[in-house]
């Protein structure tokens, strides 16, 4: 019994060694992990998206690999890098500036503060100039980043010190809805009215709304006519909507009172056309489901 008793403490005090050893272990693999501390930008490539409404400001974020806990501000400093640009054209200088988190001129530095292990440049889009150009839409223009020096970190790292952002801007009413409301339908033999999606219309709960210029959204898909029944929604600075015939799609008729509601994201549209010999009268209600922006999945906003 003794030598049983003897055993199970034996056992029970080298576990215990054990553990504190694998615990002073650990401790000194944390402290002493990295030997060097370096900078880079995460991605050789990035499409981004200014957002009319929501301060039209865009993060370039640098990044401090090598340090845990990172006990002081560190400077990088970088430069504008046209030969990154291939294909591509630079977007004009009078389009933007350069700023810092309090909004001063970055003066081409970035200052990753302490606690943390990211810092950012924002390019602050010049709205009146930026968006007065049709080419602004649609990635075309872009800026090339490199990164030239370092204080405060060991090094910058070669493979990932450059990084081309392409530039393009999307207003409050681009996304995705859920399409509710009614229409009547006039053969010149019947009318028929049509609630959706109560009556099992057919008609698709969710449609897109599109950019076409900053004020104008194209809204594909009318009823449950296809794709290419399309119309134009635009938009005044007191949230009124117009609504016109798009490019390609059928005549419209604006029937008036049409509006968008910022604080509840519900646009409400009425509208008339003909298709095939058959005249439509449209009430629509569209409520925000949700936008896609740089591939993040946004629906809580």
């Amino acid at each position: 019994m003794k030598n049983n008793k003897l055993r199970s403490f034996t056992k029970i005090l080298v576990l215990a060694v054990l553990a504190l050893s694998m615990t002073s272990c650990y401790d000194d693999f944390v402290e002493n992990e990295f030997e060097f501390t370096s900078v880079y930008l995460p991605k050789e490539t990035i499409d981004r998206t200014f957002i009319m409404g929501e301060g039209m400001q865009i993060g370039v974020g640098v990044v401090l690999g090598g340090r845990l806990d990172n006990r002081e501000d560190v400077e990088v400093s970088f430069s504008l890098d046209e030969s990154l640009l291939d294909p591509g054209s630079a977007l004009p200088a009078s389009y933007y500036s350069l700023v810092d988190a309090d909004g001063n001129p970055a003066n081409n530095k970035i200052i990753i503060p302490a606690g943390k292990t990211q810092g950012f440049v924002y390019v602050k889009a010049d709205s009146i100039n930026f968006l007065n150009d049709p080419v602004s839409l649609g990635n075309n223009y872009a800026l090339g980043f490199t990164l030239d020096n370092v204080v405060k970190a060991d090094s910058i790292l070669v493979d990932y010190k450059s990084t081309k952002i392409t530039f393009t801007y999307i207003n409050q009413l681009y996304g995705n809805y859920v399409q509710k409301g009614a229409y009547t339908k006039d053969d010149g033999t019947t009318v028929e009215t049509v609630e959706y999606p109560k009556d099992n219309s057919n008609i698709s709960e969710a449609i897109e709304l599109t950019m076409v210029s900053p004020n104008t959204l194209e809204y594909k898909g009318l009823l449950n006519l296809g794709d290419d029944r399309k119309l134009n929604l635009v938009v005044a600075d007191d949230n009124s909507i117009t609504i016109e015939t798009a490019p390609g799609g059928v005549n419209v008729v604006d029937d008036g009172g049409s509006s968008y509601n910022p604080d509840t994201r519900e646009i409400k549209l009425n509208y008339s056309f003909s298709y095939n010999g058959v005249d439509y009268k449209v009430s629509d209600v569209l409520e925000f489901r949700n936008r896609i922006v740089d591939g993040v999945n946004q629906y809580d906003i």
